[in-house]
């Protein structure tokens, strides 16, 4: 088992050295991307499957480097960070698929998605700090070119920010690791930090440094408003993706740190952390409805959801961490579908010059495609993610009835707002007379893929794991 970790580590690091010998304006760095992806995602699969679900965990695969200097890095994962690394990697090959022939020409593209597979492997299954935070602070430089390559160029400024936050953060959590390493007299296993004998104060710095270098990453006040500028000017799929996959990386870091390692200390500072998220939620979910523009809803979408699991990882004991993890591998997958979706259509709508109200009404097939994956976000009970939305919400209104209704607010508010928008795209408006306009739908190949991430997300409904098991 340790050999398929080590290939689904590495791998994506051979595609990016393949990537680089292809030429320019070539579909080969596409085929190479696409190929790495597919191979991961069937490793992961593998992996699953010779797992024991009873220990929840792989044997570690400890590389020897810097032994003089103790600091042997050690990569391990277990049932949660297998299923978040497969919805990441599920999620790309759809934004890979979503691209348009000239977007798939873009070899730096290519690159830098399989690049950051890389580093969300990584991080997912690093056992030590140091290879924990290597690969957190390797995914900001490709994240910022990405970002300022194809997004919204009039708000420099927002970029500009996303840099400084970001680089703060990375510097955060290096100071934390600096510390460690200085009591432990060495590189700290993640499952060992509770058993360093740091002073009061001290134990305090280092977990609020750790807390804040997560906090950053996810889209919370007064850290969030630079995203969602970016964001909404992004019209490439691929890139739209990973851009709201960054604060997946701020969740997993209280995901893996939280419940068992966080001292009461520090855990006396929940309800400031739940009072600023509800705030949080709150109001993205009322921006959310007052934009026209699908993908600003749908980053609207994510980002109350993103941080209900943080409520939940927080608020929750350890025993709804698996409900998080099923939550989040179908949230992931449908976001990315709807993404993927709305800017075929939007792209369908630029080359007929039909106007966007009605748009899905010229387009049958890709109607059916959007509508249903609408709905599983909004909350149809046909995917994991009702199931353990539900079991997080009721528990999180029994823990805390304030929190609980905020969540409700907010969730019922984002959804609201992508069936509005549902309803505009497909409602045809009598000034573009259908007989008049010719739109081509989506192609047989693409539903066909599509029908499988349809297949894929129904058969959770009965077990996440249906794959394996």
């Amino acid at each position: 088992m340790t050999e398929l970790l080590l290939l689904v580590l590495l791998l994506p690091l051979c595609g990016c050295l393949f990537i680089l010998t292809t030429k320019k304006d070539n579909i080969n760095a596409f085929n190479v991307a696409v190929f790495t992806l597919f191979a991961v995602i069937l490793l992961i699969v593998r992996l699953l499957q010779l797992q024991n679900m009873q220990m929840y965990d792989i044997e570690p695969y400890v590389i020897k480097w810097f032994k003089e200097y103790n600091a042997k890095l050690h990569f391990r994962a277990d049932i949660y960070s297998l299923l978040l690394l497969l919805s990441v990697d599920i999620s790309l090959l759809i934004g890979a698929v979503g691209l348009t022939v000239k977007q798939r020409k873009n070899k730096t593209l290519m690159l830098a998605g399989v690049y950051l597979a890389w580093t969300f492997g990584g991080l997912f299954c690093a056992g030590d700090m140091i290879s924990f935070y290597i690969f957190f602070a390797a995914q900001l430089l490709p994240l910022f070119m990405l970002m300022g390559k194809f997004g919204n160029m009039r708000k420099n400024s927002s970029l500009s920010l996303f840099f400084i936050f970001n680089f703060a953060g990375i510097m955060l959590l290096l100071t934390a690791i600096i510390l460690l390493y200085k009591f432990n007299q060495g590189n700290v296993l993640l499952t060992d930090i509770t058993t360093i004998g740091l002073p009061r104060h001290l134990k305090l710095a280092v977990w609020s440094l750790i807390s804040l270098s997560f906090i950053i990453r996810i889209p919370i006040w007064p850290f969030h408003y630079w995203i969602s500028s970016i964001s909404a000017g992004i019209k490439n799929p691929l890139v739209y993706i990973i851009t709201v996959m960054l604060p997946l990386t701020g969740l997993y870091g209280f995901m893996r740190f939280w419940q068992y390692h966080i001292p009461q200390i520090v855990g006396s500072y929940v309800p400031v952390i739940a009072v600023f998220g509800i705030l949080t939620m709150l109001f993205i979910a009322i921006i959310g409805t007052s934009h026209k523009d699908f993908l600003q809803k749908l980053f609207s979408y994510s980002t109350v959801y993103y941080l209900l699991f943080l409520l939940s990882d927080i608020l929750l004991n350890g025993m709804y961490k698996l409900n998080i993890v099923y939550a989040l591998f179908i949230f992931m997958i449908v976001n990315s579908s709807l993404a993927v979706l709305d800017l075929w259509s939007e792209n369908a709508c630029e080359e007929s010059n039909c106007g966007y109200h009605g748009i899905l009404a010229y387009m049958p097939r890709l109607s059916k495609i959007i509508a249903f994956f609408v709905l599983i976000a909004v909350g149809l009970p046909v995917s994991s993610m009702f199931w353990n939305n539900f079991v997080l919400i009721s528990a999180i209104f029994k823990a805390n009835f304030a929190v609980g209704l905020g969540i409700m607010i907010s969730i019922s508010m984002v959804g609201m707002a992508l069936l509005y928008e549902l309803y505009v795209m497909s409602d045809l408006q009598t000034n573009y007379p259908a007989t008049e306009i010719t739109v081509e739908d989506i192609s047989d190949r693409k539903l066909a893929f599509f029908i499988g991430v349809i297949i894929l997300v129904f058969l959770s409904f009965f077990n996440p794991l249906w794959f394996i098991i």
